[in-house]
């Protein structure tokens, strides 16, 4: 697997709240929930520096073996689904109740606002391609049955961690794949709110000019419309994230 990426935060009066990081046969892109500047997060850290813990907790654990994780038991009893069948899901899990370990005696983690993420994590394990897909965040298969666009609901990780129960899994042959793309959702806006393309046209944009390209053109259409008139939107300019997975055949 062959990955490629770029990233460019959304406004100058925040730091970018998306993280991206890649290893040896693993991906994961995090968005951190952006709330207004001045909200009280009941924590001393901010949604950067969560998004970056987390994701550097889950790519770690990704790659730890293909055992059971360690970390606390989540989700339905035991017996409930068979063990290992969504082995992303307990390692995200595992990642959740590491960060919050590590900031509970600093920050009170009941805050309602507390920072959260959305999370798509892939990993190759042999000739399998796993993903899994976590609240507004999208991942599109690009592969021999044309382009599958994968978004992950309405749960965020934030410090309960039985919310990765509500991730999007699959598992799917490296075979079947030309390539994946991992997008926030301030990279998919050309197909979900503008509507200058669709599912296929992004994929194909992600894969030429590239995640760079793919996200200038997003920045080119919303200075088009710089008071979010045309298209209406929270922001202007979001964070925008786009990681390439290529798998040569």
């Amino acid at each position: 697997m062959r990955v490629s990426w770029a990233t460019d935060q959304g406004s100058a009066e925040r730091g970018n709240e998306d993280f991206v990081a890649a290893a040896a046969g693993a991906v994961v892109v995090l968005d951190g929930c952006g709330l207004p500047l001045g909200t009280d997060l009941g924590c001393v850290h901010g949604t950067a520096w969560y998004a970056r813990s987390l994701g550097t907790r889950l790519l770690v654990r990704m790659l730890d073996g293909i055992g059971p994780p360690a970390g606390p038991p989540v989700g339905p009893p035991e017996g409930a689904h068979t063990p290992g069948e969504r082995p992303l899901v307990a390692r995200l899990a595992g990642a959740i109740a590491d960060v919050a370990a590590s900031h509970r005696a600093t920050c009170d983690l009941r805050t309602p606002t507390t920072p959260a993420a959305t999370v798509l994590a892939l990993r190759v394990r042999g000739d399998l391609v796993d993903y899994l897909v976590l609240a507004d965040s999208t991942v599109l298969l690009d592969g021999r049955h044309g382009v599958r666009e994968i978004t992950g609901g309405h749960h965020f990780a934030a410090a309960d961690p039985s919310a990765a129960e509500a991730a999007i899994t699959g598992t799917v042959p490296v075979d079947d794949l030309r390539r994946a793309v991992l997008m926030t959702d301030g990279a998919t806006r050309l197909a979900d709110v503008f509507g200058v393309t669709d599912w296929a046209g992004l994929a194909a944009l992600a894969a030429d000019p590239g995640p760079a390209g793919l996200i200038e053109r997003t920045r080119e259409i919303e200075r088009t419309d710089p008071a979010a008139l045309k298209w209406p939107r929270g922001k202007v300019h979001d964070d925008a994230t786009v990681a390439v997975c290529a798998f040569p055949h």
